[in-house]
């Protein structure tokens, strides 16, 4: 088996866009996926498009950037990824939160985005199926969906296109060190080495790291969805249920007491993050997602469901009508200040890291893919040197 340049560990979609950016690049590839691709968290997310946020930040700089490309990438990609465009609402239940929301569309406005605040009546104009009890909405016109399935394995079908050599089904054991340096992977065939090893193995990537005594501080943050029998009715748009601006746990979701596990506060997410709804192109409503830190558990939960459930149900009631198809928990790779991990690895060479996205891989993929691809071949792309991208070197974590 010929050495590759660069072996990428990890078969979602921020690897198999990292796996084709360097083969557009000349690089040559090995991927290695321990089950089938898109079978982490790329393949059990809500699909949403949702790049609008509270304030100016590099998080949204990073969201917007790739906001921009995804008009052009399936076809670039030679895939139907099911895009959609379709703008997103918040929906508004009270006086308190209209006015919290008022605030944030003057925000929005502060940093260049558009927004617009509705009453109840033109908001059930432009979207039907939302509640007449609610007091309003925002409408964010960026929002929209795309098929996290045909992305991933758009990207993946582009790699080998290219030359890559993708190889699910490979269990990782762990990285191979030599000193101070990352020469490859270990696996039950053997070790694999290469120039490079990029980790690129979502909420896995800790313990992967840490068998060369490699520390960085990705946590598995659980969320749950559900999946429904197709609706009788089209939205027009995806569609989020509000959470009080001033409650810090809110948009982490409290989780109910008797439930197992701790939930964490996620200070990075702006108002209406974290709950959506969806649809597909064959009806079937997508709803989610629930909150837990309990390491790499990915078992659905009674109460985690009924939670999801009731929340969606308050802005859409008719999803009480119809029947639950399938329930799963997939695991976000969050980190601690919000920005993923793209670059060089703390305290070793040959390690470059792609993880760290929380729920927005398939937002953050195109341009994590292009630094990425800057860091491993000393180039620079034509989008990524509009961001600051020292601010998502994992050496920042170093020494914490």
């Amino acid at each position: 088996m010929r050495l590759p340049d660069v072996v990428v560990v990890g078969g979602g979609v921020i690897g198999c866009a990292v796996a084709s950016e360097l083969i557009s690049r000349g690089v040559t590839v090995r991927l290695l996926e321990r089950a089938a691709l898109c079978s982490g968290a790329s393949g059990a997310n809500g699909s949403l498009i949702w790049p609008q946020a509270m304030k100016r930040s590099l998080s949204l700089e990073l969201t917007l950037a790739n906001f921009r490309l995804f008009p052009t990438l399936g076809e670039e990609l030679g895939v139907d990824l099911a895009y959609r465009r379709s703008g997103g609402m918040v929906a508004i239940a009270t006086d308190e939160q209209w006015d919290e929301m008022r605030r944030y569309v003057d925000g929005q406005q502060a940093v260049g985005l558009p927004a617009e605040l509705l009453d109840v009546t033109e908001a059930r104009r432009r979207e039907p199926a939302l509640n007449p009890a609610i007091r309003g909405a925002v409408f964010a016109p960026y929002g929209g969906s795309v098929n996290p399935f045909r992305l991933t394995l758009g990207y993946a079908r582009a790699a080998r296109a290219g030359g890559a050599e993708l190889l699910p089904g490979t269990e990782i054991l762990g990285l191979v060190r030599r000193g101070d340096r990352i020469v490859g992977v270990r696996t039950p065939a053997g070790e694999q080495h290469a120039g490079l090893v990029v980790l690129a193995a979502g909420s896995w990537s800790t313990s992967v790291a840490a068998t060369a005594d490699v520390r960085i501080p990705v946590v598995p943050r659980q969320g749950m969805m559900v999946v429904t029998e197709p609706a009788p009715f089209r939205l027009r748009h995806v569609l989020k249920p509000i959470k009080s601006d001033r409650d810090p746990w809110a948009f982490s979701q409290p989780w109910p007491a008797e439930s197992p596990g701790t939930p964490g506060y996620d200070p990075n997410l702006p108002p209406g993050k974290g709950m959506g709804i969806s649809q597909t192109e064959a009806g079937n409503l997508l709803v989610g997602s629930t909150s837990r830190f309990v390491g790499l558990d990915r078992m659905p939960t009674p109460d985690g469901i009924r939670y999801i459930v009731e929340h969606t149900a308050s802005v859409v009631p008719a999803v009480r009508t119809l029947r639950v198809l399938r329930t799963w928990a997939g695991l976000r790779p969050y980190v601690p200040d919000g920005l993923p991990l793209l670059g060089p690895a703390p305290g070793v060479d040959g390690l470059v890291l792609a993880t760290g996205h929380d729920g927005s891989g398939v937002n953050l993929a195109p341009v994590s893919a292009k630094i990425v691809a800057d860091v491993v071949t000393g180039a620079k792309s034509d989008v990524a040197p509009q961001l600051s991208i020292a601010s998502f070197d994992p050496r920042r974590f170093e020494g914490a």
